[in-house]
């Protein structure tokens, strides 16, 4: 990108083995940080770190985000073998696709694990890090933590949980020089969520028509956004929720006919 925004900084991405976090990890990697991208699966990371050789530098580390033990570790073990933290991206996520009357307890307990639990334990844990640096915090949230989509009632309740602990980091930190910003992504493709509605026919089409910008976002629309929050240039920006959804929460969300 041209920019040295991150030089000597140290960035934490959850989730960043595709989609989103893959965009964020490569974006801040390529504007200096040194980038450690957590998630589930080994295969994922390793093309994430690929795609940075010769532009940046990415670590990745094999990280179930529902266990805290291990999230306090990837936080705690980035702060110690890198020296410092600056940014923590909470962006790793999943959804459930169900009625509310079909929801079970194991994937409400899944989602809200994955979604905020993991917010939870990875923010505490850098707390103290980004105290040193004067670092910051953006948390990945979802359009349907500000008005829910119809099938996705686990989701949505996660997602605004989400945006509610990082709004309180961004109240009780902020005199410690420590911002806290959410990011509401609309529909973005390709992700590990929207991929699989590809192939629903007429589906991605159906959501890209609800967009007034007619077109569904990109994963490194919303590394864009996510980098400049993290950047100094947002230096007054703190407890701030930005939808990055073409316009689409200014309009009503898709009905039962066209929900996944």
């Amino acid at each position: 990108m041209g920019s040295n925004r991150f030089a000597d900084q140290v960035a934490v991405v959850t989730g960043g083995g595709s989609g989103m976090g893959a965009a964020i990890a490569l974006r801040l990697a390529e504007e200096g940080a040194t980038v450690v991208v957590a998630g589930r699966d080994e295969q994922k990371l390793s093309r994430t770190a690929e795609r940075a050789a010769g532009n940046g530098k990415i670590v990745q580390r094999v990280v179930d985000v529902r266990d805290e033990a291990a999230v306090i570790e990837l936080v705690n073990g980035t702060a110690e073998t890198f020296g410092r933290l600056d940014v923590l991206v909470n962006c790793a996520g999943a959804t459930d696709f169900a009625l509310f009357a079909d929801l079970d307890a194991q994937t409400w307990n899944d989602i809200i694990a994955v979604n905020a639990g993991a917010v939870f334990f990875a923010t505490k844990a850098a707390l103290p890090h980004l105290k040193k640096t004067k670092g910051n915090v953006v948390t990945i949230g979802s359009s349907n933590a500000l008005r829910n989509n119809y099938g996705q009632p686990a989701y949505g309740a996660a997602k605004s949980a989400a945006e509610s602990l990082t709004a309180s980091i961004a109240i009780e930190h902020g005199a410690h020089g420590i911002r806290a910003n959410t990011v509401h992504p609309g529909v973005i493709f390709p992700t590990g969520m929207t991929g699989p509605m590809e192939d629903i026919p007429g589906v991605l089409d159906a959501y890209a028509s609800y967009v007034p910008m007619r077109r569904l976002g990109t994963p490194e629309e919303i590394a864009s956004v996510v980098a400049f929050l993290a950047s100094d240039e947002a230096s007054y920006v703190n407890g701030a929720s930005i939808t990055v959804d073409g316009g689409l929460n200014e309009v009503l969300h898709l009905p039962p006919s066209v929900a996944p």
